[in-house]
């Protein structure tokens, strides 16, 4: 097993620099990406198409988002790099498995196959870094999953569950707002105009983009894991009601500037509108969880409150300057009633030499 010695006179980082810089570490590197690439050659060529159309256009994105993650979190990278890791050929076998059962399979083959790549990528990982470089890479390597498409039949029961919650829910924001609206399954009548809710508008792609963005949002912000699991449920939601505005606004459009410019605003302008309309929705997400789980901080004990009020009254009217956001340190100690003065000491008489002692 190659590792580094440690040296009094060198740093971690310097000791992990030498074992990456040794000729064995760069060769096994380099093989284990090969092999890597031309494995999952064929999968990254199907992603690509996939990542053209609407649905899955954030895929793109995601490696970035992962470097980055990796980058922001790059002061857990390991001193000491130990290698190999014998358990990293455990996540290998997994990964190997996992891409050679679904490879003869159509249901979930690429999705199982992107997991496979994940945990293939792990194990190369604790393999050349061991299990504190795997400590720090795992999230970014687990938020690439978003690349890969989901199974076509999630897709198409997720896709056909929002295809109806959009059209109930925009047929009541368009009556509400003064229009006369009916639905026949997933066909609206806006007045003289015939309003579709096709696979396409079911808000799937907002769906998996604003699931990908809450992600991301709740791995990046300092909160407790509360408010994190609130972000990450609430993309759901926000979702929903972004197709549902985009719809209802197409509606009033055919009715108020014709079916051309309601078509331009819906695929076009609406489509470009809706991810900042999701960024601003989760920042409001995150001032209204301010509000509401106020922090505060370190607190007297009854027993000094009613000390210091018993000694001053004039305590009870006065307020302290609340603690900084996110403190947690006690408030400096409360003011008591003066204390008298001790005594001083008097000067005793020195002994006498012949005093005994």
């Amino acid at each position: 097993m190659s590792s580094a010695s440690p040296s009094p006179s060198r740093s971690g980082s310097a000791l992990a620099a030498e074992v990456v810089r040794t000729p064995g570490w760069i060769a096994a590197l380099v093989a284990l990406v090969g092999v890597l690439v031309f494995v999952y050659a064929a999968l990254f060529r199907y992603c690509y198409g996939e990542w053209l159309k609407p649905d899955y256009s954030h895929g793109f994105l995601v490696p970035f988002f992962a470097a980055y993650l990796a980058w922001r979190w790059r002061a857990w990278a390991p001193e000491r790099v130990r290698w190999p890791e014998p358990w990293g050929l455990a996540f290998l076998a997994v990964g190997g498995g996992l891409f050679v059962v679904f490879g003869d399979r159509n249901v979930g083959k690429e999705w199982m196959q992107g997991l496979s790549f994940v945990l293939n990528l792990c194990g190369v990982t604790l393999l050349l870094g061991g299990w504190k470089a795997l400590k720090w890479l795992w999230p970014a390597l687990a938020f690439l999953l978003f690349m890969f498409p989901l199974p076509w039949r999630v897709e198409h029961a997720l896709g056909w569950q929002l295809q109806k919650v959009a059209s109930i829910a925009s047929e009541f924001v368009l009556q509400t707002i003064g229009y006369p609206t009916y639905r026949e399954g997933i066909i609206l009548h806006v007045k003289d105009h015939v309003l579709r809710v096709e696979e396409a508008c079911s808000g799937l792609s907002m769906l998996l983009t604003f699931a990908a963005l809450a992600t991301g949002m709740a791995v990046l912000v300092q909160r407790p894991w509360l408010d994190r699991g609130l972000i990450l449920v609430s993309a759901v939601p926000v979702a929903v009601l972004s197709n549902v505005l985009r719809i209802a606004l197409t509606g009033v459009l055919y009715n108020e500037a014709g079916k051309e410019l309601g078509d331009r605003v819906f695929h076009d302008f609406a489509g470009w509108m809706m991810m900042p309309l999701a960024l601003a929705v989760l920042w409001g997400e995150l001032k209204l969880l301010d509000w509401v789980f106020v922090d505060e901080g370190g607190k007297a004990s009854r027993e000094e409150m009613l000390k210091m009020n018993s000694a001053n009254p004039a305590y009870l009217i006065m307020t302290a300057p609340a603690p900084g956001k996110g403190s947690t340190r006690a408030p400096a100690a409360l003011p008591t009633a003066a204390q008298p003065a001790k005594p001083a000491a008097v000067p005793q008489p020195a002994p006498s030499e012949g005093a005994s002692r």
